[in-house]
C-alpha cells in the first residue's frame, strides 16, 4: 500500500492550447500596528522586540530601519537578504511536507508566514474562507490475471478529488476504454468495471510560450524554443479522461495511463483544480500500463483498487500583510476579534470583529499562494518575505505607495470548492478599488528537466526553465517590464501577452478585475509532483536569489509610477 508522507496536497497554464485558471487573492490589513488572528495590534511578534536586532524564530536578524530609500530599479544582490537564507527559507517551507489546501502542513506554512511577516513590522491579518477538503490517505493496485497469478502494480499517483474507496477497495473486471471518450463507452459495456483509460500528454514545444511573446530575452533564444520539450501533464492538453463520462456508463473506479516516465509520472498531483467526481482513480506510468494491456491480451483481469481519503467542509485562511505607504490613513483602533462564524457556500468568510482595510487609493498588490506539493510549489512564498523584508526597512514616508501582500490559500483546488480570488475580492471592494495595479510571483529559481517527450529518460538538460512575465491592462507595465528584463539582464525570459481571459498563473485573478498586472511564472515539467526531497534538487539557490532580486527591482518601479493606475 503506497502512502505519501504527509499527505497534504496544480493546473493552470495553458499556452497557445488553453485557456489558464489560477489564483491571485487578495486580503485585507490596515493600521500601522500589529494584527494578527487575535485581533492584537501594536505588540511586538513572539520571538521579536521590534526592530532591536533580535533574532527572529526562523533564526534570521532583522535589519532594521534604512535610509536612503533606492532610486527605481537600482536595487543590487547585497541589499536583499542573501541567497543562503532564501534557500533556508525554501527548505523550511517545504519542510512542513506538501502543502495540500486544508492540511496540517498547509496551516502550519500559513501560521509561519503570519508570524514571520508580522515580525518584519507588517500589519497581517487572516480571513477564513470555505473549502471543501480532500485528502488522500492510501492507494495501492492489485490484479489477477486469467491464470489466476496476483500482480501488484506500481501506482504513479492517485487523482486529486476523484472518489474514494472502502479500506478493503473495490475489486472488478478490467476494461480497456482506449482515451475513454464517450464513443468508446458506447462501444463497450463498463457497468459495474473499472475502466482503463489512456490520460494522453500533449508533446508540445516551447514555442507556444514563444508565440505569445512581445519579447524573449536575449533575442537570439527566441529561434531555439522550437527545439524545447515543453510536454506538461499539468497544462491539461488534452483533457485528461472524463470521471464523470465514466461514472455515467456505469463504471466504478478508473486506472489512468499517464504516458509518461515512471520517473515523471511519480506523484504527479493532476489534474489539480477537478472538482469531486466520486469515482476513485489512480495514476499509472507509461510502462505500467503497457503492463496492464499486455495482461489483458492474455485474458480476463481482475483488478482491486484502493484509494482512501477524508472529505470534509471546514475553511483555511487568505492571508494579507500591509505595509503603509507615505499616504497611507492613520491606523484604526484595534478591536478584539469575535468568533469566526461557520463558512457558507455563499461566499467568502469575513475577518470578524477585525477594523475595514483601510488602503489608500494607488496601492499595489504583491500575490502568490500558499499551498503547494514540493519546493518549486509554491516558493512564491520565500520571495516575498524578502521582498517584505526588504521594503519594510524604510520608513512609511519614504515608500511611494502602499503595498499590500496577499497569500492565496486555494490554488489547488475547484471553483466550486471554495472562494476563488477574483470573487474574494469582488467581495472586498475597499481593496479592490483601492489597488491600483498588481504583481504576482510563482515557481523561482527552477532548473529544465524533461524526458524529450516520452523518447529518453527522465533528467536534466543543463538549461533553466524559461521564465514567463505576462503583462495586462497597461501598456506602461509591459514597457515598465521589458525595461527591467533587459536590465536585469533575465536571461531566458519572455514577456507575454494575455491569452484566452487569463495571465498564466497568479495574476489571472486581478487581470480578470481589470487590475493592471505584472506576473512571474516559470512552468517547469515537475511543477506538481510529490516528490522525495521535495525537487529541492531541480531548483538553483543563485538564480532563485536572481529571480526575486528581479522581483524587487520590478516592484520599486511600479512603486514609483507618477500616476495613480499605469
Amino acid at each position: 500500500m503506497s502512502r505519501w508522507s504527509n499527505p497534504s496536497s496544480r493546473r493552470g497554464f495553458l499556452g497557445r492550447t488553453g485557456g489558464l485558471a489560477a489564483t491571485a487573492g487578495l486580503a485585507a490589513a490596515l493600521g500601522d500596528g500589529l494584527t494578527c488572528r487575535d485581533g492584537s495590534a501594536g505588540r511586538p511578534p513572539a520571538g521579536r522586540t521590534q526592530s532591536d536586532g533580535t533574532t527572529l524564530s526562523d533564526g534570521t536578524t532583522p535589519r532594521g530601519a534604512a535610509t536612503g530609500y533606492p532610486a527605481p530599479g537600482t536595487i543590487t544582490a547585497d541589499d536583499l537578504v542573501d541567497a543562503g537564507t532564501l534557500w533556508s527559507w525554501t527548505e523550511r517551507m517545504a519542510g512542513h511536507g506538501p502543502r495540500l489546501p486544508g492540511s496540517d502542513a498547509h496551516r502550519r506554512h500559513i501560521d509561519d508566514l503570519a508570524e514571520r511577516l508580522a515580525g518584519y513590522g507588517l500589519t497581517v491579518t487572516r480571513h477564513p474562507t470555505r473549502l471543501s477538503a480532500w485528502l488522500a490517505d492510501s492507494w495501492s493496485l492489485r490484479v489477477v490475471d486469467g491464470d489466476g497469478r496476483s500482480h501488484t502494480v506500481p501506482v504513479a499517483a492517485y487523482r486529486p478529488h476523484s472518489g474514494e474507496t472502502p479500506a478493503r477497495g473495490v475489486t472488478a473486471a478490467v476494461v480497456d476504454v482506449g482515451a475513454g471518450d464517450e464513443p468508446d463507452y458506447r462501444r463497450t459495456p463498463v457497468a459495474g468495471a473499472i475502466v482503463l483509460a489512456d490520460g494522453a500528454v500533449a508533446r508540445l514545444s516551447a514555442s507556444v510560450l514563444g508565440d505569445l511573446a512581445d519579447h524573449v530575452h536575449p533575442p537570439e533564444a527566441r529561434s531555439g524554443l522550437a527545439n524545447e520539450d515543453y510536454s506538461r501533464v499539468w497544462l491539461g492538453v488534452p483533457p485528461q479522461p472524463s470521471l464523470e463520462t465514466a461514472r455515467r456508463h456505469g463504471a466504478v473506479a478508473m486506472i489512468e495511463i499517464l504516458h509518461l516516465s515512471p520517473a515523471l509520472a511519480a506523484g504527479q498531483y493532476t489534474p489539480h483544480q477537478q472538482e469531486h467526481a466520486a469515482l476513485p482513480t489512480l495514476h499509472v506510468d507509461a510502462e505500467q500500463g503497457a503492463r496492464l494491456r499486455s495482461l489483458l491480451a492474455r485474458g480476463p483481469l481482475t483488478a482491486t483498487l484502493t484509494l482512501t481519503a477524508s472529505r470534509r467542509e471546514t475553511t483555511v485562511d487568505y492571508l494579507t500583510a500591509l505595509l503603509p505607504g507615505s499616504g497611507a490613513p492613520p491606523p484604526a483602533p484595534a478591536r478584539t476579534r469575535a468568533p469566526v462564524p461557520a463558512p457558507t457556500p455563499a461566499g467568502p468568510t469575513r475577518a470578524t470583529g477585525a477594523a475595514e482595510p483601510r488602503l489608500t487609493p494607488g496601492a499595489v498588490l504583491v500575490a502568490t499562494h500558499t499551498d503547494g506539493q514540493n519546493a518549486v510549489e509554491e516558493n512564491g512564498g520565500p520571495a516575498l518575505l524578502a521582498l517584505a523584508e526588504y521594503f519594510s526597512r524604510f520608513p512609511a514616508r519614504d515608500r511611494p505607495r502602499d503595498l499590500l501582500f496577499l497569500f492565496s490559500p486555494n490554488h489547488m483546488v475547484s471553483e466550486a470548492a471554495t472562494v476563488k480570488p477574483d470573487a474574494w475580492l469582488r467581495g472586498h471592494p475597499e481593496i479592490m478599488n483601492n489597488v491600483a495595479m498588481a504583481l504576482a510571483a510563482e515557481h523561482l529559481g527552477t532548473m529544465a528537466w524533461d524526458d524529450r517527450g516520452g523518447t529518453a529518460a527522465y533528467r536534466p538538460t543543463g538549461r533553466s526553465e524559461l521564465v514567463t512575465v505576462p503583462v495586462g491592462h497597461s501598456d506602461t507595465l509591459r514597457e515598465l517590464a521589458i525595461d527591467e528584463v533587459k536590465a536585469s539582464d533575465l536571461t531566458r525570459s519572455a514577456v507575454l501577452r494575455p491569452f484566452q481571459n487569463g495571465l498564466y498563473g497568479e495574476g489571472t485573478f486581478p487581470y480578470r478585475l481589470g487590475i493592471p498586472t505584472i506576473a512571474f511564472i516559470s512552468g517547469p515539467a515537475y511543477l506538481v509532483q510529490v516528490a522525495p526531497g521535495d525537487n529541492l534538487d531541480k531548483l538553483d539557490r543563485a538564480l532563485l536569489h536572481r529571480h526575486t532580486l528581479f522581483l524587487a527591482r520590478l516592484l520599486s518601479r511600479m512603486l514609483a509610477l507618477p500616476t495613480a493606475k499605469p
